[in-house]
């Protein structure tokens, strides 16, 4: 059984579509009111939809959290699977119905890539392609899973066992908890052998106005990736076949920072703020930014083993 996680903010033009659209395929559908001041409350109240569950928060206090309360709702329910999808009526009922369907082919996480030739209907700022693949890349490295793509998405199907001990930083709970969601269930492969997959989904842009901020999240990102990527290494010694891949992750931080040191020197010669031989200092740097590279490749290639046969492009 599969129940439904809607996240509403000031949705009062998509809500009774987003919703009419799936009343029908879904018999507990959990809706998070995030503190909206418009009338999202009561154009789902004038639903006459007896499978909608009405969580409303006395404040608005984040997508993150909302879906903290919700995944609680659902843990609480009798349902086996939850898919979570946002009330300004983006995703497509079709990409809705598969992950469904994927949910009876034993599937624990299902996340979605909407960056592909049909992917995007509508227009959305070139801030958002750039962003996106910055992010990508940030949780490739950060997780050694290079078939992890749009780690932004917010199209979502998780197990039960997937989430029953899921919890959120608080730097997530306004923006970019779907980067953490990415993040959490790549360690999971690891740790309890999850089975996980990607398909690609299609998202309509219209009219809808993002309040997120792109600034602090890119600082956030890069703060939570390298956190990632020196937890990942802790847990890697967890494991005979991965204790190579993190001595070689320890490496690489060691003459990558030898690195930034050496070109910070370089740098500093250039500009006559310090003596010393430029062309001596230019070699050390470009010696151990090969050597870091070769750790890191090392690694990286140890753990796309990993992945090849528990992360599924579907």
């Amino acid at each position: 059984m599969t129940a439904c996680l809607v996240l509403a903010y000031n949705e009062e033009n998509y809500i009774e579509d987003t919703l009419s659209n799936i009343s029908s395929l879904f018999d507990l559908i959990i809706v998070v009111n995030d503190g909206s001041t418009d009338k999202t409350i009561e154009k789902i109240n004038n639903l006459a939809f007896e499978n909608i569950k009405l969580i409303n928060n006395d404040k608005n206090l984040g997508a993150g959290k909302s879906l903290l309360i919700g995944v609680e709702e659902f843990l609480n329910s009798d349902e086996s699977y939850l898919i979570k999808i946002d009330g300004d009526n983006q995703f497509k009922k079709n990409d809705i119905e598969r992950l469904i369907s994927l949910s009876d082919e034993g599937y624990d996480f299902i996340k979605c890539d909407r960056f592909w030739e049909k992917g995007i209907e509508g227009k959305i700022p070139t801030i958002r392609y750039v962003g996106n693949a910055l992010a990508t890349l940030m949780i490739k490295i950060a997780t050694g899973n290079w078939k992890l793509n749009d780690p932004l998405n917010g199209l979502f199907m998780f197990s039960r066992t997937s989430i029953k001990s899921f919890s959120l930083p608080k730097i997530f709970y306004k923006y970019g908890y779907p980067f953490f969601i990415n993040t959490y269930m790549s360690r999971q492969i690891v740790l309890n052998n999850l089975k996980v997959g990607q398909i690609n989904n299609t998202v309509k842009y219209s009219d809808e106005k993002s309040t997120l901020r792109p600034t602090i999240m890119f600082f956030k990102l890069i703060y939570f990736s390298i956190y990632s990527f020196c937890k990942k290494i802790k847990v890697k010694f967890q494991y005979s076949n991965l204790q190579i891949s993190a001595i070689f992750d320890l490496l690489f931080l060691l003459f990558i920072s030898f690195t930034l040191y050496s070109g910070g020197k370089l740098i500093l010669i250039n500009l006559e703020y310090t003596k010393g031989s430029k062309a001596s200092w230019l070699f050390l740097t470009i010696l151990l930014f090969l050597i870091s590279s070769f750790c890191f490749s090392y690694s990286q290639r140890n753990e796309i083993k990993i992945f090849k046969d528990k992360f599924f492009i579907l």
